[in-house]
């Protein structure tokens, strides 16, 4: 029971850092950009977690200190999720779990609002790496409307003389816990051939149109990325 309980505790104590980073890293997602958040078996992750889940529990406790203040309106205990670390004795069970349980929404509302208020704020700066990672100037410059990502893929399929290639607008990038590419999602896919020639690579195209393609960094050998603006006449 005491191992179970200190679980309970530690996951309830955590929770909120997790909700606030999930929030941090949606401020910086695209259309075609997925949110990538740091594991929580990386320093950087367990990191990032503790220190939103320090910051979040110490807001709401000034916040609960503030309304413990003022005079009581409702009828219903204090939203209170620390009540089990001092059980006051004239709480009902059903109170005490009131208290656990609105509590826990609390920190996860606060915790959601904290996470996205840092996120913006930190969109804000130039330097967007801690989002993007190794792609930010690519990710930044084909945000928006008036530009899309095309990507350049050379899989696994070939032999010496020739390699399988594809070229497609991105619609959805995934990445890794390194943020690098781990998987693509490409529409209007063009197939080609890469010839390695004594000259240098030649592309041959194949005429032929894949609507959707989804591709996983399994399926290739490279993959490039580059920026279309759309300009008006």
């Amino acid at each position: 029971m005491g191992l179970t309980l200190i679980a309970i505790l530690t996951a309830a104590l955590l929770l909120p850092g997790i909700l606030a980073a999930w929030a941090f890293f949606r401020a910086a997602q695209t259309n075609e950009v997925e949110s990538s958040v740091p594991a929580l078996s990386t320093p950087e992750g367990i990191a990032l977690v503790g220190g939103f889940s320090v910051a979040v529990h110490f807001l709401y406790i000034l916040i609960l200190k503030a309304i413990v203040s003022l005079p009581p309106r409702i009828p219903l205990p204090l939203a209170d999720p620390y009540v089990l670390f001092s059980p006051d004795p004239h709480l009902t069970t059903s109170d005490a779990a009131y208290a656990l349980f609105s509590g826990l929404v609390g920190l996860g509302i606060l915790a959601l609002v904290l996470g996205r208020v840092a996120g913006w704020l930190l969109m804000r700066r130039e330097d967007k790496s801690i989002f993007y990672g190794p792609l930010s100037d690519l990710l930044e410059s084909g945000h928006g409307d008036d530009s899309f990502i095309s990507a350049y893929v050379i899989s696994k399929i070939g032999d010496e003389k020739r390699v399988f290639g594809y070229q497609g607008t991105v619609v959805s990038l995934s990445r890794d816990a390194d943020r690098y590419p781990s998987k693509v999602v490409l529409r209007d896919v063009v197939p080609f051939y890469l010839h390695m020639a004594p000259g240098g690579p030649r592309r041959q195209e194949t005429n032929q149109l894949i609507d959707w393609l989804v591709l996983t960094a399994a399926d290739w050998h490279n993959i490039a990325f580059r920026v279309y603006r759309y300009v008006e006449d």
